[in-house]
C-alpha cells in the first residue's frame, strides 16, 4: 500500500496548495513553539550544524521559501521500489537468520528482493481504492488574537486562582485565562486546554467494567483517526481514557480550531445508542484487533521490571480499586466480552455522570461555558448523586502486613520489595513532614543499601503521598529495593535495619545539616512553573483531588517553615512503626516461589506482621478506608 500511495503521488504530480498548507503548519510550529529543555535544545542544534550553516540552524527545519515544482519531481521519481529497504520484524524468523549484530546480539538476515517481485511492485497499475490525495486540513488556526489581561485585582498576577463559571448538579467547571505579566516564565499564546472528568460509576466498579471501558475508549479513539490526524497536523490533540472514577477527555491546542474539535470528537460518543442507529466506533473487525492489541499489551506489561510490579501490586492493595494484568486478562478472555457487551457498558456508562472540568487558556468565559455544555449535550447524562460516585478511596493500614508472590517474568533474575509506612496523621503539616523525612533519609539510604551493601541499582527512600478521590492526601514513607543479590526476605531486613537506625539517629542529626535539608526542600517548594502546561498540571491536579488549595506552595513553605529536628524525628517515630501501620511487598525473581507460611516471616517476625495471601481476599474482607467526602471549594467564586 505504501509503494501505491508513492505512485499515487507521482501520477498526481506537485500541488502547489499543498505544499501552502505544509508551509503555513511549519510558519506557525516555529511562532508558538514551546519552551525546550536547554540540554536537549543544545544537542539538537548541534546535530543540526551537520547540516545547516550556522545562521539557519535555528530556523532551516522551518523554513518554505519557494514552491519548486520541478525539485519535487524529481524527488518524486527517486522514490522508486528499485531503492526501497523493507524491514520486517517476527518471530517466524526464529532459526532462520544468517548474522547476528555484534552490540546487542540481535539475530537478523539481509537478502535482496526477487526482481521478478519489484518488477511487480513498480509496474502494478490497481490502486487501493480508498488511497487518496490529502485533503485541506480544516483544523490549521488563521485567527491568532490575543485576549487582553483581565482587570487588576487584589491578588497577584502570578496567584490568581481558577474560578467556577457552571456550578450544577451534574458539572462544575473551573477557568483560567492565561496571560502576560512580569515574572511570568512562559508567554502567553493563542492556544487552551479543556480537561475534563466524567464521574460515571459503572467505569471501574468491577474489573470486567474496566476492561470494558478500556475496549470503548480504545475502540472510540481509533474510529476518531481521521478526525485526529488532521488535528495532530494542525497542533492540536485530544484524548480519551478510563480513569479509577471514570472517564478522562481532554483537549488542547490553538483556541481558533478548538471548538471545531470538540465538537467532531463529542458527537459520536453515545447519540448512536440513545438513537438506536449504528456508532461509528462498532466496528466488529476493528474490535476484535483492539481486543488482541489488550490481550497482548497486558502479556507485555507482566514482563515488567520487579521493582514495577512491586509498585504494581502496592497500588492494588492500598487504592479500593486497582486489578493486576492477570486479572484483567482473565476477563478480557471471557467469551461474553463482546462488542454487543460493550455497547450495552456504554449505555450504562453515561446514563448518569457528575462533571469536573477546567479550561485554561487564551479563551473568554463564554467558551468555557459553551464548551461544556457541548460535551453534557452529546452525552445527555443525568447528575449523579454525591453519595452514588463511588470515588476511589485509600486503605486506612492498622497493622503489620506482608504481601508476597512471584514475579510473573520467571526469566528476570532480580527480587524487589517496596517497604511502605504510612503516616498516622493527615494534613498540610504531616505532608510537609513526610516529605522532609524522605529528604533527609535519601542520601544515607543510597550510601548504606546501594553503596556499601551493593544491593542493586535500583535503591530509593522516599515520602510516599497516596491520593484517593478527596483530600487529605495520606503519606508515608517508603524504601524500594530491587536487587539479585538478596532474595525479598533479606532485602526487607536489610530495609527495616536501615530505617530503625536512621529514625533512631535522627535527633543527633547536626542542626546545620537538618537546615540544609529544610532549605533543599524549601528550593523544591518553591519552584515556578515554567510552561502553561506545567500550571495546567497543577490546577487540575487540585481539581481532582477535590484539594483545591491554589496556594498550596505557600501552605506548604508556611508549614515548612517552624519545623525543628526535635519535632520532625519525633514524626518519624510515630510513622515508622511496623506493628501499627506497614505494608511489605516482595516479588521473587529467579522463577522462586515465596516460602509457606512459616517460612517466610522467622521468629518474632511471624508475631509483628501478617501475611497477605492474595490481593482478592485482602479486599472482599474489606480493608478499612479513609472516608471520601467532598469538601467545600472554599475559593471558588463566580464569574
Amino acid at each position: 500500500t505504501a509503494l501505491e500511495y508513492v505512485g499515487l503521488l507521482r501520477a498526481t504530480g506537485p500541488l502547489e496548495w499543498v505544499w501552502r498548507e505544509s508551509a503555513d503548519l511549519a510558519a506557525i510550529r516555529f511562532r508558538f513553539q514551546e519552551k525546550a529543555d536547554p540540554g536537549g535544545y543544545v544537542v539538537s542544534l548541534a546535530s543540526k550544524l551537520q547540516l545547516y550553516p550556522p545562521q539557519y540552524v535555528v530556523s532551516a527545519g522551518y523554513a518554505y521559501e519557494s514552491f519548486d515544482a520541478d525539485m519535487i519531481r524529481w524527488v518524486l521519481d527517486r522514490l522508486d521500489p528499485a531503492h526501497v529497504d523493507i524491514t520486517i520484524c517476527s518471530r517466524s524468523f526464529a532459526g532462520k537468520t544468517t548474522a547476528v549484530e555484534p552490540v546487542y546480539g540481535t539475530h537478523y538476515t539481509v537478502q535482496e528482493a526477487d526482481p521478478a517481485v519489484v518488477a511487480g511492485w513498480a509496474s502494478s497499475g490497481a490502486r487501493d481504492k480508498e488511497l487518496a490525495i490529502i485533503r485541506p486540513n480544516p483544523f490549521i488556526p488563521t485567527n491568532f488574537t490575543m485576549l487582553p489581561p483581565p482587570p487588576a485585582g487584589p491578588v497577584p498576577p502570578g496567584r490568581v486562582p481558577p474560578r467556577t463559571v457552571v456550578d450544577s448538579p451534574g458539572a462544575r467547571l473551573w477557568y483560567k485565562q492565561d496571560w502576560d505579566f512580569p515574572g511570568k516564565n512562559w508567554v502567553a499564546k493563542p492556544k487552551v486546554v479543556l480537561l475534563f472528568q466524567i464521574i460515571a460509576p459503572t467505569a471501574s466498579a468491577t474489573c470486567r467494567a474496566a476492561v470494558l471501558t478500556s475496549l470503548y475508549t480504545a475502540l472510540y479513539t481509533d474510529s476518531l483517526t481521521l478526525t485526529t490526524y488532521d488535528a495532530q497536523v494542525a497542533g492540536m490533540s485530544f484524548g480519551l481514557s478510563g480513569d479509577a472514577d471514570g472517564l478522562s477527555l481532554t483537549f488542547s491546542g490553538y483556541n481558533d480550531k478548538m471548538n471545531l474539535l470538540l465538537t467532531q470528537v463529542t458527537d459520536g460518543l453515545v447519540a448512536c445508542l440513545r438513537k438506536g442507529t449504528q456508532c461509528g466506533w462498532a466496528n466488529p473487525d476493528r474490535f476484535d484487533t483492539i481486543k488482541d492489541e489488550l490481550r497482548r499489551g497486558l502479556e507485555n506489561s507482566k514482563k515488567a521490571s520487579p521493582y514495577s510490579r512491586v509498585m504494581e501490586s502496592m497500588g492494588q492493595l492500598m487504592m479500593k480499586r486497582g486489578w493486576s494484568a492477570e486479572r484483567l486478562l482473565y476477563e478480557v478472555s471471557l467469551p461474553s466480552v463482546t462488542l454487543d457487551a460493550v455497547s450495552e457498558h456504554v449505555h450504562d456508562l453515561f446514563h448518569k455522570v457528575y462533571i469536573e472540568g477546567l479550561v485554561h487558556g487564551n479563551v473568554p468565559p463564554a467558551f468555557a461555558r459553551r464548551s461544556l455544555a457541548t460535551l453534557q449535550a452529546a452525552l445527555g447524562s443525568r447528575p449523579v448523586a454525591d453519595d452514588a460516585r463511588e470515588l476511589q478511596q485509600v486503605v486506612r493500614l492498622a497493622s503489620g502486613l506482608v504481601f508476597a508472590e512471584p514475579h510473573t517474568n520467571p526469566d528476570d533474575l532480580n527480587h524487589a520489595i517496596e517497604l511502605y509506612y504510612q503516616a498516622p496523621e493527615q494534613g498540610i503539616v504531616m505532608d510537609v513532614t513526610a516529605s522532609l523525612i524522605g529528604e533527609m533519609a535519601a542520601e544515607p539510604c543510597f550510601n548504606q543499601l546501594r553503596t556499601q551493601e551493593q544491593l542493586g541499582y535500583i535503591v530509593s527512600c522516599r515520602s510516599r503521598p497516596m491520593a484517593g478521590s478527596f483530600p487529605p492526601a495520606v503519606n508515608g514513607f517508603s524504601v524500594l529495593i530491587q536487587s539479585s543479590f538478596k532474595d525479598p526476605r533479606e532485602l526487607d531486613r536489610s530495609a527495616r535495619s536501615f530505617v530503625d537506625g536512621f529514625v533512631r539517629n535522627m535527633s543527633t542529626m547536626p542542626e546545620q545539616m537538618f537546615e540544609a535539608h529544610k532549605q533543599a526542600l524549601l528550593a523544591r517548594i518553591r519552584e515556578k512553573d515554567t510552561t502553561m502546561s506545567d500550571e495546567t498540571g497543577r490546577l487540575w491536579g487540585e481539581i481532582v483531588k477535590r484539594r483545591f488549595a491554589w496556594d498550596r506552595q505557600q501552605q506548604l513553605e508556611e508549614a515548612l517553615a517552624p519545623l525543628n529536628l526535635e519535632g520532625v524525628a519525633a514524626a518519624a517515630r510515630s510513622m515508622i512503626d511496623l506493628t501499627a501501620h506497614s505494608l511489605a511487598v516482595w516479588v521473587y525473581g529467579k522463577d522462586m516461589q515465596p516460602p509457606d507460611d512459616p517460612a517466610l516471616l522467622e521468629g518474632g517476625d511471624s508475631e509483628r506482621r501478617t501475611r497477605i495471601h492474595s490481593i482478592a481476599a485482602y479486599k472482599r474482607a474489606p480493608p478499612t478506608y479513609f472516608p471520601t467526602r467532598p469538601p467545600s471549594s472554599g475559593t471558588a467564586a463566580a464569574l
